[in-house]
């Protein structure tokens, strides 16, 4: 019998595709009327996946997206964290966190 509900096969995620993925999210955030109750709305994920798709093709689906970002959360409120502290700072050619040696 085939299984004609969505895949689910995991997706292994590229460094540009996070971080296109990154870059349509924080266009989607930045357009009026796009975020509610501090998400964004089910038309800015649409509009994440259109443009995931056009780019890398049909398997980053909402879902994915909705997926990596829920895996992803607790890292980045790590990563906020360390930010916001004295002493940490970002290097954005390595795309890293630096550690002033003082």
């Amino acid at each position: 019998m085939e299984n004609s509900g969505p895949s689910r096969e995991n997706l292994t995620w590229t460094e540009p595709q996070i971080d296109y993925l990154v870059q349509l999210l924080v266009e989607q955030s930045r357009i009026p009327g796009m975020k509610s109750g501090g998400g964004l709305k089910p038309k800015a994920y649409t509009a994440i996946e259109k443009g995931m798709m056009d780019r890398f093709g049909p398997e980053f689906t909402k879902d994915k997206i909705k997926n990596k970002l829920k895996y992803s959360k607790p890292n980045l409120t790590v990563m906020k964290e360390m930010l916001n502290t004295s002493g940490f700072g970002y290097d954005p050619i390595n795309k890293c966190i630096e550690v002033d040696p003082q």
